[in-house]
């Protein structure tokens, strides 16, 4: 009897396909298309037979991935006539959803995880499917903190490229997403004591910390000062500084900022799109 069915469009192969293998599920996913049937059969979760018009194996999941139509119904229990898929599932959504971006490059992008998304692992322990070198560089250094962009200032590549891995490996399952925005402090300012360096800023530790967790570590801080302008200058951590930030008196100077202003400040990198 079907397990699910439904259309295409609606849901996509990539949810499907995930939905098999995390249910461990073993029978034969059937898509009317409008070129013809196709056929997947689920070993507990594994794909290990494709078939589609005149294709099978891991060109039948191309084809079908690059024009997701049609109607679909799983029917539980019925065994694959013969082995044409060697890799794991995750493997198989995994190559063709890269195939899909290169072929996409020059057209529409498809919709991606944002930059300042923060991915970490999602791994439950069991066997990693086999990984291209882009994916297997994202993988080594995501470490639940660093966004996106962070990742892509971190290997020196491309955010747009990281963002397409990252999206790669969130549809496999490999990783899972939050987006997580560092939270703006509102800070009055106060004239520094002894060991804020001139030319610096100094923010209660306690906010530092909390920033570090978000972005990871910085050296700066974007101010938004009373006058509507924006910039950033370097800071230290501060114990007790409280809902202060403390300024030297040169800089309260440089920046046009009296004691008992109040200003927005947030972390800040210096490859960001700007301290605004």
């Amino acid at each position: 009897m079907a397990y699910v069915t439904g259309t295409l469009g609606l849901f996509s192969l990539v949810d499907l396909f995930q939905l098999l293998a995390a249910s461990k599920r073993t029978g034969r996913l059937t898509v009317k298309h409008p070129s013809g049937r196709a056929r997947f059969y689920f070993d507990r979760g594994q794909l290990r037979h494709a078939e589609f018009a005149d294709l099978e194996g891991p060109a039948a999941v191309d084809a079908l991935f690059g024009d997701e139509r049609g109607a679909f119904a799983f029917t539980a229990g019925l065994p694959a006539p013969r082995t044409t898929v060697e890799t794991s599932t995750e493997a198989i959504v995994l190559d063709a959803l890269r195939r899909l971006d290169e072929s996409r490059r020059a057209g529409e992008k498809p919709p991606m995880v944002e930059r300042d998304a923060v991915p970490f692992g999602a791994d439950d322990g069991g066997a990693r499917p086999s990984l291209g070198s882009p994916e297997q560089r994202v993988l080594a250094v995501v470490n639940g903190h660093w966004t996106v962009a962070r990742i892509a200032r971190e290997l020196g590549v491309e955010e747009d490229e990281v963002r397409a891995v990252v999206t790669r490996l969130v549809h496999v399952g490999l990783l899972r997403i939050r987006t997580r925005r560092p939270r703006t402090a509102r800070l009055v300012v106060r004239l520094a004591p002894v060991g804020v360096p001139v030319g610096g800023v100094a923010v209660d530790a306690g906010i530092a910390r909390a920033w570090r967790e978000v972005v990871g570590d910085f050296d700066e801080v974007a101010l938004k000062l009373p006058d509507g302008s924006a910039i950033a200058v370097p800071v230290i951590a501060s114990e007790g500084a409280g809902a202060y930030l403390w300024v030297p008196r040169a800089n309260l100077v440089r920046l046009g900022l009296r004691v008992d202003d109040t200003v927005l400040a947030r972390p800040y990198h210096g490859s960001d799109e700007g301290p605004a």
